[in-house]
């Protein structure tokens, strides 16, 4: 075991910021995914520094400080983005779901649980086929592909008229 410094903090003999009090605490990790977590469900700035106990202007300073904390945030919007692309490849090729009901009967004096199962058939969604193909794809799916690409060459070609 060495008597040497468990933190910068130390060395200088300045004061611990919001950060390096959590990573001291070993709370750091925690906080980190739950800022992923929230961010990845478009919770607001506010409200997730709310739940991780600091103001939003601390949450910010934060941010602009430390790299892993701007990451958290950045984690959690990927995760998001990925989960929605994700539901709109679904709606695009169609999905099928399945809803479970519990039904209670009352008979005489006792109960009698019936479980009732339905599957939903969700066809596939042509505008959501499309904006995949032409996000993913690029604009040669696009139906209007083809005054992308007279506007494109106009510009190429700095034609000043355009009929």
């Amino acid at each position: 075991m060495s008597n040497l410094p468990l933190h910068r903090s130390d060395i200088i003999g300045k004061a611990l910021d919001t950060f390096e009090r959590w990573e001291k605490q070993g709370l750091l990790k925690e906080k980190l995914k739950t800022i992923e977590e929230l961010s990845a469900k478009n919770i607001t700035q506010a409200k997730i520094a709310r739940v991780i106990g600091i103001s939003e202007k601390t949450l910010q300073k934060l941010k602009n400080r430390h790299v892993e904390f701007a990451r958290a945030f950045s984690k959690g919007q990927s995760d998001m983005k990925d989960t929605l692309v994700s539901a709109i490849y679904q709606k695009a090729i169609g999905f099928e779901h399945e809803d479970t009901q519990t039904l209670i009967e009352n008979i005489g004096s006792k109960q009698k649980r019936k479980i009732v199962k339905n599957t939903k058939y969700y066809p596939p969604d042509l505008s959501s086929a499309k904006y995949l193909l032409i996000t993913k794809f690029g604009r040669k799916y696009n139906d209007k592909k083809d005054e992308l690409d007279l506007m494109e060459r106009r510009i190429n070609e700095k034609q000043e008229d355009w009929e």
